[in-house]
């Protein structure tokens, strides 16, 4: 095992296990604090689950600006940089948020959150690619997904520990864990931001986001992942209803379900990801996709709790294929110089299916059926696979890309 262990460190430079552990840190600290926000807000702040869920909202539209503006600015200015911006500004505003005493307070600092601190994700991811060679980065960016779910898995425990005796305490700590991985930063993160990049002529320059738009390969391949992400969803927003409606199936089985994907994720995300990291990556993420169609189509032919826990582990099984190879899709689509650009967009394309799909899905389960939802939401996830097929046939056709030398 320590062989074993030993092999996997040498695989990778130093300051991508510094993300890696960083990752772990933040992600607890994401953990103690964004499950109870509702709670906080409702309960701490009197306010009503109408102005819960606008403040919410706010926190989550302001976070995708976050992410676009934190991916451009990672390209220009560096990602050492923004990174180091986005996990000192949560540091700082967690806290605050602890003592807002109005909807008013708890909404302005919920907007600076998710602006601030939805920077650092195309940052790091952006560093990741810097940092590990194109045949590595499916199982680099695997080992960050399990890490992140682990942490997220683990934090919620602390957090409703601390919470029970005071929510400013678990905002506090919270912070005190980003503080933390931002001291860590600043002393052993060096800058990773390509300095020289030679291009294909043929290729718009850098620029703007209407350049990352210009990349037809790369906007096919989020529209696809578009619509992969919208048969996903429905397991983790409709799913729940439908089991209790339904089958008479609660929160507590709809609990164990969610905890069967976490607990898949955390034993079997890494080893599934070295085991497919030669492979094709278009091809391998229509198979992912295929996964999440025969996941999320079977759900129309269960009436029992087993059933809904095996469609879970067939949908996380595409989930642990589709998630770290489209990170690494994405970083071979984009030229150095604008991977934040391309990380942030990818970032937007999950937001994006996360965002419509509970509306299409309420849709289609009140105007039509609920059973129907399943077999036309599997239909998404083929439609992605498809498109998944034919742009790796165009770009067998296409010349290599453009030579890139990285800064020493």
């Amino acid at each position: 095992m320590s062989n074993r262990l030993q092999a996997l460190w040498n695989e990778f430079p130093r300051q991508f296990w510094i993300l890696f552990g960083g990752t772990l840190i933040n992600s607890l600290g994401n953990g103690m604090v964004f499950p109870f926000m509702t709670l906080y807000l409702h309960e701490q702040l009197n306010l009503s689950l109408t102005l819960v869920g606008f403040a919410l909202t706010l926190w989550a539209g302001s976070g995708v600006a976050g992410q676009l503006i934190g991916g451009s600015l990672s390209d220009q200015f560096g990602r050492r940089k923004l990174m180091l911006f986005s996990l000192i500004s949560s540091a700082i505003l967690l806290p605050i948020f602890g003592l807002a005493d109005s909807f008013a307070s708890a909404a302005a600092v919920a907007v600076l959150l998710g602006i601030f601190g939805s920077m650092y994700q195309p940052a790091r991811d952006a560093m990741v690619a810097d940092l590990v060679g194109s045949d590595k980065r499916p199982q680099a960016y695997g080992l960050v997904r399990v890490v992140s779910n682990l942490g997220i898995a683990i934090g919620p425990a602390i957090g409703g520990f601390l919470a029970t005796r005071s929510y400013l305490l678990a905002f506090t700590v919270s912070a005190a864990a980003t503080f933390a991985f931002f001291l860590v930063s600043v002393l052993f993160i060096r800058e990773t931001r390509p300095a020289v990049v030679l291009r294909d002529p043929a290729q718009p320059a850098p620029g703007t986001f209407l350049s990352v738009l210009s990349n037809i390969p790369f906007v096919v391949f989020s529209a696809a992942t578009t619509f992969v992400i919208l048969a996903a969803v429905q397991m983790m927003t409709v799913l729940p209803v439908y089991m209790n409606d339904q089958f008479g199936l609660g929160a507590s089985y709809f609990g164990w379900v969610m905890t069967t994907n976490a607990g898949l994720v955390v034993l079997f995300q890494f080893p599934i990801t070295r085991a497919t990291q030669k492979l094709p990556r278009l091809p391998l993420m229509a198979t992912g996709a295929l996964l999440y169609a025969a996941g999320v189509g079977s759900v129309m032919f269960g009436n029992a709790f087993p059933h809904f826990i095996a469609a879970m582990v067939i949908v996380t099984l595409g989930e642990m294929i589709i998630s770290p190879t489209a990170t690494s899709v994405t970083a071979d689509l984009a030229p150095a110089d604008m991977r934040g650009r391309y990380m942030s967009v990818l970032g937007l394309t999950w937001t994006l299916g996360f965002g419509l799909g509970p509306v299409l899905g309420g849709i289609v389960s009140d105007q039509i059926a609920p059973r129907a939802l399943w077999p036309a939401m599997a239909s998404a996830a083929l439609a992605g696979g498809i498109a998944y097929l034919v742009l790796a046939r165009f770009l067998a056709t296409r010349e290599p890309r453009a030579v890139i030398t990285p800064a020493d």
